[in-house]
């Protein structure tokens, strides 16, 4: 089949496709950490970026690309999350203001809107790193403008140019030391390159692309739900004493409106493997992603009710967001508009200044609060929060001006994106770890102006020193350290600085690696699998191992992270 044009209705197809893709490997791509962290999720951020993008172009009627590719920026704007997910929203940024304002395009134009996607992407960044995502969307724009000289098939240039970017990708580590270190490619480029497959393969309506490294590539026709013979798992024989009947969309280009349902849930030893097939059936754009501790879950169903229900059985529920996608729906038919929401409009504002920041952990949020933070948004290591989560933060504040600790060097960029999406005069305090955000809150002055408050708190947050330790997902070498899979890992200053069989191994060979001369204070913040005990015998051996510092131990409940430390 060939394809000389392509319109809305293509793109909004292969858009579905790239998303469903990123679904189904995500997983993969989050595999591909340099460093063997139990919470890598870039496959995660970008396909709830894409999905983000989804669900605004499905809005749009008409069938010009320019409409739907506008509606999909703004989509993916709001809905970035991670590094990943803001430079994947700039990318399609650049694409479609490429296309904004034609209704088709053909392989040439493609060529070109794939090259001022590249471009606008790296434009974003403010220290572009060959061997990274924005490489392998520059060489794939390449390809195609080359292509495009001598093919006039938009599958032909797709195919020219996905085979070319997948070299580019093997060589990553190459072009990067710590990705040949640790023996993998780019996990943004890989996800990058897993959409674009996909939107080819939405475009020739085929199957989903599927890619493990136990199976390796393969293709899963499109699903056909049979419900006579679809097993029930037994948390749902509630469900079905209701006598309700379990809806079955064929694709999510079918979707059916109803509600938009969201919400937390934390409990312990939550799977979200088993959460995913218990709710597969009840709706469609499920996603559910997060720990054994905190799970985000999203589903569109007829039946919110019966999804908060299950939701209970499994724990605390929280952040709980409703929406009518009917009523929405009907009042954009009204309307008879074809161009992408705006942002919220802000309230009026009732106060001067706020404080928003990203935090997880029953006691790293609690200490925030003390601190006077006005909103904690629940994200960061295991689960960054997209940007309009954060501009809904910054909105329930009611403040003129708003000052966002992101508190994680993968929620700094969707911060920024922020200032897009919101009113209120929006001060980024480019604090990458729960310390640096917490000394920054030693800095914060609410009488101060805008412009001494930010160089008190940055000021603060460069005075600490962070370390984490966690374990390790797989085999694997980093700056020289040998880990195996379990063992312990000790992470600082950006860098894999330890590695051993015990806990408090690490932690003690990691603090040793961090004092400085002049240090005088050592925090450790524990996480919800290490009891209050343990922690206090670690800290009395720290003051053995370092007698003038103080040693104190707080509270911090985060999930995957036995310790954070605070040096100061």
């Amino acid at each position: 089949m060939k394809l000389r044009y392509m319109d809305g209705n293509d793109f909004r197809k292969g858009l579905i496709a790239g998303a469903q893709t990123l679904g189904e490997n995500k997983e993969l791509v989050n595999s591909l950490n340099v460093f063997p962290v139990p919470d890598g999720d870039t496959g995660t951020n970008m396909y709830l970026t894409v999905l983000s993008a989804v669900k605004e172009c499905e809005k749009v009627s008409q069938s010009g690309i320019g409409k739907v590719a506008s509606a999909a920026s703004m989509g993916s704007l709001m809905g970035a999350r991670g590094n990943s997910g803001v430079i994947f929203s700039q990318i399609l940024r650049g694409f479609s203001r490429y296309v904004e304002s034609r209704d088709q395009i053909n392989g040439t134009q493609l060529a070109k809107a794939l090259e001022r996607a590249s471009a606008t992407a790296y434009q974003a960044v403010i220290k572009p790193v060959e061997g990274t995502m924005l490489t392998v969307a520059r060489e794939l724009a390449s390809a195609a403008i080359d292509a495009a000289k001598s093919e006039e098939d938009i599958i032909g240039i797709l195919d020219i140019s996905i085979s070319h970017a997948e070299q580019v990708l093997e060589k990553t580590p190459e072009m990067l030391p710590a990705l040949r270190e640790a023996g993998v490619v780019d996990a943004g480029g890989k996800g990058l390159l897993l959409f674009i497959i996909g939107l080819r393969r939405g475009l020739l309506d085929e199957g989903v692309y599927v890619e493990t490294v136990e199976t390796g590539p393969r293709v899963v026709p499109p699903p056909v739900h049979t419900p006579e013979s679809r097993p029930i798992p037994g948390i749902d024989q509630d469900i079905v004493d209701l006598g309700l009947e379990r809806e079955h969309p064929e694709t999510l280009a079918e979707l059916e409106y109803g509600y938009c349902t969201e919400f937390i849930l934390k409990g312990s030893g939550l799977s979200t493997d088993q959460i995913r097939r218990d709710l597969q059936g009840f709706g469609d754009c499920l996603l559910v992603v997060g720990t054994e501790e905190v799970v985000k879950i999203h589903i569109h169903t007829a039946n919110p009710g019966i999804i908060l229900e299950y939701g209970v059985k499994l724990g605390q529920l929280s952040n709980i967001d409703i929406n009518n996608m009917d009523e929405q729906k009907a009042e954009f038919d009204r309307k008879k508009s074809d161009q992408p929401e705006p942002p919220l409009v802000q309230e009026e504002y009732t106060r001067e200044t706020a404080v928003v920041a990203v935090a997880v952990g029953e006691g790293i949020e609690e200490i925030f609060r003390s601190l006077n933070v006005d909103e904690v948004i629940v994200g960061g290591q295991t689960m960054n929060p997209s940007a309009e989560d954060l501009a809904n933060g910054v909105r329930r504040t009611r403040a003129k001006k708003v000052f966002v600790l992101p508190n994680n060097g993968n929620v700094i960029m969707t911060a920024n994106q922020v200032r897009e999406l919101v009113d209120a005069e929006l001060e980024v305090i480019p604090t990458k770890s729960i310390p640096e955000g917490i000394a920054a809150m030693m800095g914060y002055d609410p009488e101060a102006s805008a412009k001494d408050n930010v160089k008190a708190m940055t000021s603060a947050a460069e005075r600490v020193k962070t370390g984490e330790v966690t374990f390790a997902v797989r085999d694997s070498t980093y700056n020289g350290v040998e880990i195996s899979e379990r063992d312990f890992i000790g992470i600082s200053g950006g860098e894999l600085r330890v590695a051993g069989k015990t806990c408090n191994e690490v932690v003690r060979n990691l603090v040793s690696e961090m004092v400085e001369e002049g240090d005088e204070l050592i925090t450790l913040f524990y996480g919800e699998d290490v009891s209050e005990g343990d922690a206090s015998k670690l800290a009395e051996l720290l003051a053995e191992d370092h007698p003038t510092y103080e040693v104190e131990v707080q509270y911090g409940g985060q999930p995957l992270y036995y310790y954070i430390v605070m040096i100061e």
